[in-house]
C-alpha cells in the first residue's frame, strides 16, 4: 500500500518536515510575487522571499532548535498583511497569491505548534492551486490529470528529503532549493 502524503510527512524529523512545507511555498511563491507585483506591493515580495529563504536555511539540524526565536512578530505580520483578500478581488491570480500566502502562514505556525498538520496543509495548498490552474485551463476539462501530476511531485520530493542525510548543510540545502525551482507549479 503506498503512503499518502500525510503519513510521508509525519515519518520525516520536524526539520525535514519543515523543509517540505517551505518547499511548497518555494513552488507557489511566483503566483505571490505576480500579485504583490501587480498591485503595487513588490517591495513585500521581496520581504517574503527573504524570510522563506531564512527559514529554509534554519533547516539544519545544527540551526533548527533555534528557529522558532528567529521568526519575528514583525515576520508574521508581513505574512498576513500579504494575503489577498479574495472577497475583494476574485480573480484567481488573487486566488492563487492567496493560497501561496496561506502556505506560508502555514509553516509559520509549524514553528510556533511543531505540529505537522499545518505542513499537511501546506501540501493541501499546492494541489488546491493546481486545481485552480486545471480547472482554469481551457485545455484541460477537467483537473484530475494535473492533481495527480502535482501529487507526483510532492510524493518525489519528500522521497528526496526522506533520503537527504540528517547532516545537511547550507550547501545541500541551496541544492535543493534549486531543485524544487525547477519544479515550480506553472500556469
Amino acid at each position: 500500500m503506498e503512503k499518502t502524503i500525510e503519513d510521508s510527512i509525519l515519518a520525516l524529523s520536524p526539520n525535514k518536515q519543515l523543509l517540505f512545507g517551505i518547499s511548497c511555498v518555494i513552488r507557489m511563491e511566483s503566483f505571490l510575487e505576480s500579485y504583490l507585483i501587480s498591485t503595487n506591493k513588490r517591495c513585500r515580495f521581496d520581504a517574503i522571499s527573504q524570510l522563506t529563504d531564512k527559514m529554509l536555511f534554519n533547516c539544519t539540524q545544527e540551526l533548527f532548535n533555534q528557529i522558532e526565536t528567529r521568526v519575528s512578530s514583525d515576520d508574521i505580520k508581513l505574512v498576513e498583511q500579504i494575503i489577498p483578500d479574495t472577497d475583494e478581488d476574485g480573480r484567481n491570480e488573487a486566488v492563487l497569491a492567496q493560497n501561496a500566502a496561506i502556505a506560508q502562514a502555514y509553516y509559520l505556525d509549524f514553528i510556533k505548534e511543531n505540529d505537522a498538520k499545518y505542513i499537511d496543509y501546506c501540501a493541501i495548498k499546492l494541489v488546491e492551486t493546481a486545481d485552480i490552474i486545471a480547472l482554469s485551463n481551457k485545455r484541460m476539462s477537467n483537473s484530475d490529470a494535473f492533481i495527480s501530476q502535482e501529487l507526483a511531485v510532492q510524493k518525489q520530493l519528500l522521497r528526496v528529503i526522506h533520503h537527504m542525510d540528517s547532516g545537511f548543510d547550507l550547501i545541500e540545502l541551496n541544492k535543493f532549493k534549486q531543485k524544487i525551482m525547477q519544479l515550480k507549479v506553472e500556469c
